[in-house]
């Protein structure tokens, strides 16, 4: 096995998380794009309204997350909220659906989103895996240990991806400064009014080349493409939720990225919880940090008017 700086728990939680992905993914199967997948139910407790191919998801998550879990722990889902006790060792943070809208009408991509944290804010995120269910790729991270897995889903798990080469990042997306490609999560266009134009601020000064705007409809999944330099820069103007963001945080963070809330808070004290708290621009490595502060400064003041 690879020396990677896992402990134990942190590689039975990884293998955990592989296994509720996988099962919430066939789960998903045969519901995505159909009538009955969206087929909307109650309010979940984020806020949403839960559709059946959600709430089969979730369902198929907590399933394994019950016989499998390999230590005491309490859950935050967007759909069934907080369960278990507070003082739980460790905290299990799940989006079994990240990209509902997406799975609702048959569009990509979508996928979930698990996290694992021994303690109640985003600083204290251990262990992150996300899959994507429309195509053969996953992104896993264990805290100090960088990225595990960064590409297709290992057949035999995590403990399979730990023996096999550690994952690789093209490092030429790295060496430049320049922008290309940058995502955008912004919700519903009436509760947002700023220009267009206003995106130019995250771009590179003086740059010569084509800088263009995404949204694919999946924060976690912006958030793990960035990590690997397939996007330079995401900017979500949508308060986020933990369950959104918690695995990819982490997962950017293990690849050498960054990212800065919107609003005067700390992102990474944001509470393990289902508030939507900031709206943040996060960015890849080969970005001068710095630089991208001062940038997202100003477009903090042009976004939300501060």
């Amino acid at each position: 096995m690879l020396d990677l700086d896992m402990t134990p728990d942190e590689q039975r939680w990884l293998d955990c998380a592989v296994r509720m992905s996988a099962a919430a993914k066939r789960a998903a199967a045969p519901l995505y794009g159909t009538a009955e997948g969206r087929v909307a139910l109650a309010r979940g407790a984020g806020g949403d309204r839960t559709l059946e191919i959600d709430r089969a998801c979730e369902s198929a998550m907590i399933e394994v997350l019950e016989k499998e879990a390999p230590a005491p722990w309490s859950l935050v889902s967007e759909e069934l909220g907080i369960v278990g006790p507070e003082d739980a060792p460790w905290r299990v943070v799940i989006d079994p659906l990240d990209g509902s809208l997406n799975a609702k009408h048959g569009l990509e991509p979508f996928g979930s989103s698990i996290a694992v944290a021994q303690g109640p804010t985003l600083a204290d995120v251990t262990v992150g895996y996300i899959e994507d269910y429309t195509r053969p790729r996953c992104f896993a991270a264990v805290k100090g240990a960088g990225l595990v897995a960064a590409g297709g889903p290992p057949p035999g798990g995590a403990t399979a991806a730990a023996d096999a080469p550690p994952a690789t990042l093209d490092a030429r997306r790295f060496e430049s400064d320049l922008v290309e490609v940058v995502f955008l999560e912004a919700g519903t266009p009436d509760r947002h009014s700023f220009d267009y134009h206003d995106l130019a601020a995250v771009g590179t000064l003086g740059q010569k080349g084509d800088m263009r705007i995404r949204q694919i409809g999946s924060l976690a999944l912006s958030l793990c493409l960035v990590a690997v330099g397939v996007a330079d820069v995401l900017v979500a103007r949508v308060r986020s939720r933990s369950v959104d963001v918690a695995a990819g945080l982490l997962i950017l963070a293990e690849a050498g990225g960054g990212a800065v809330a919107l609003t005067p808070e700390e992102l990474m004290a944001q509470p393990l919880d289902l508030e939507k708290r900031s709206a943040f621009v996060a960015w890849r490595a080969g970005l001068d940090e710095s630089e991208m502060v001062s940038r997202s400064s100003e477009l903090r003041k042009t976004l939300l008017g501060l």
